[in-house]
């Protein structure tokens, strides 16, 4: 039986490790000075290289060379990288998780060490001891030996008493990102001399959740089902659906095309593809189509939401074809009929610059010509100066300032970048205002202009003081009238004065 892929190719020391730069990072210095901690924990998901980097520092702990580096040569090295070395031992939480197994450690740790300098304990899973373990555990970490390192890795930093943690150097491992996964695996297809194309490892990449060990798994199982790595073969074995369906049913679902959406369940129950697996893939098309375009936030995000509450349903459906065909067909013309009001308005916005002189000439005869070339640029639409303003938002990692004023409806006006929001839109205004001394900063800044933001939200209170002067029988009516439009219609009234 041949070893397998994340055995074979399992790092040997820190530079060969993939990602956690961080964790790296101390625990090399710890090394270099000389300063090795008793106790450290290792917290973060599955497959995200605790285990291996416990074995690499037990490595460079006990290495026979002299520059805190695993020679990977040495007796002691190769019994680490074997899994026999007398002096690291590795534990299993989840089915040695009582207080006899944690008196055995606190009994040999007061040993000296046979092989190396030090003794190394690597317990896995160790938030799933009892209390009477942690008990135990807990005072041979109060007086530990000089001789005895403890590496404790968990996925459940809340199940660890709090004596434990204030006794351990924490280390948090964060989940790989898809760039770093897919290297890993170019270099492991490299190694292995194997054909593949990219987009193929993309999936897998993105398939593992951000843990390593899964990419791995899952491309051993691509190598075993095919000789050929390509996109048509990772897709048919991890049942992801094609692109081409899952654009399909968004269309579908954005122009209530019932008879489309009808299709695409048909195509996912011949397919034999879940149809859970088929709201997560629309989900994450929205997600990296809003990432790429940065365009038609309102439309995207609306689309999302309801697809979450697809996938909720779902979940819990014991007839998941029918909860899906249900809840698609519901969901089409609720989304169709929202997207409606806003009318797409983000996807192509255009902004109108106002000057004092068009402000002159709508309040004159209409076809009156304006004298010259230059006033009329000065009319036309510039959304060129706000898309770059924007861009740079985006691009400087600004995303809430960059979503609010995606939401919010601009106006140029000279020296002015006004901004107004909808009645829908309060808590967007809300937030704006909360940011207003930064937002003011930036438009200064970058487009030398001052930024303003108009208070719209209050006129319906203005509106209501206003009712206020009326007859009672004149205000009733006002009133019939305004509740005849729905929240979304913006209804002004204005004080006349004595001269009409």
């Amino acid at each position: 039986m041949g070893e397998v892929l994340y055995r074979k190719y399992r790092p040997l020391n820190f530079d060969e490790l993939f990602g956690q730069n961080q964790v790296k990072d101390i625990l090399k210095k710890a090394l270099e000075k000389g300063k090795v901690s008793h106790a450290y924990i290792f917290y973060g998901p599955r497959g995200t290289g605790k285990t291996t980097t416990a074995r690499i520092l037990a490595k460079s702990l006990n290495c026979f060379s002299k520059d805190n580096k695993p020679c990977n040569e040495c007796e002691s090295c190769i019994a680490i990288n074997r899994s026999n070395h007398m002096d690291v031992i590795e534990l299993d939480a989840a089915s040695n998780r009582g207080i006899d197994e944690i008196r055995k450690i606190r009994d040999a740790a007061s040993y000296r060490p046979t092989m190396g300098k030090y003794k190394i304990y690597i317990i896995d899973e160790f938030h799933m001891l009892t209390r009477e373990a942690f008990n135990g555990l807990l005072k041979t970490l109060e007086e530990p030996p000089d001789h005895v390192v403890f590496v404790l890795a968990t996925t459940n930093l809340e199940k660890v008493p709090e004596t434990i943690l204030s006794r351990c150097q924490i280390f948090t491992f964060h989940e790989l990102t898809t760039n770093e996964i897919l290297n890993y695996l170019k270099s492991v297809l490299e190694r292995e001399k194997k054909e593949y194309e990219d987009q193929a490892l993309n999936i897998i990449a993105k398939a593992s959740n951000g843990g390593m060990r899964d990419a791995i798994n899952l491309l051993e199982r691509v190598m075993v089902f095919s000789d050929e790595i390509t996109e048509k073969v990772v897709r048919e074995l991890l049942g992801i659906i094609p692109e081409d369906v899952v654009k399909s049913y968004l269309e579908a679902l954005e122009n209530a095309d019932l008879d489309a959406l009808n299709l695409v369940s048909e195509q996912v129950k011949k397919l034999g593809f879940s149809y859970e697996v088929m709201i997560e893939q629309a989900i994450d098309m929205l997600k990296d189509k809003i990432m790429k375009e940065k365009k038609d936030f309102n439309k995207i995000a609306q689309l999302v939401t309801e697809l979450w509450e697809i996938k909720k349903e779902l979940k819990i459906a014991e007839d998941k074809e029918l909860a899906f065909d249900v809840l698609s067909l519901l969901k089409a013309k609720a989304i169709s009929e929202k997207l409606k009001k806003t009318s797409f308005e983000k996807e192509d916005r255009a902004v109108k610059t106002i000057t004092p002189e068009t402000k002159e000439e709508s309040k004159n005869v209409e076809g009156v010509e304006k004298e010259d070339s230059s006033e009329s640029e000065q009319e036309t639409t510039s959304p060129d100066k706000v898309g770059h303003f924007l861009d740079s938002l985006y691009n400087e990692n600004r995303i809430l300032d960059w979503v609010l004023l995606n939401i919010a409806e601009i106006e140029l006006e000279d020296d002015i970048f006004k901004v107004s929001f909808k009645p829908r839109d309060s808590i967007s205004h809300t937030m704006t205002k909360e940011r207003f001394v930064l937002l003011e900063e930036l438009v200064q800044e970058k487009l030398g202009m001052k930024f303003v933001l108009e208070d719209t939200l209050n006129k319906k209170n203005e509106n209501r003081e206003l009712l206020k002067k009326l007859a009672p029988k004149e205000k009733e009516y006002i009133e019939r009238v305004i509740s005849l439009f729905d929240d979304n219609n913006n209804i002004e009234i204005i004080e006349e004065d004595d001269n009409g």
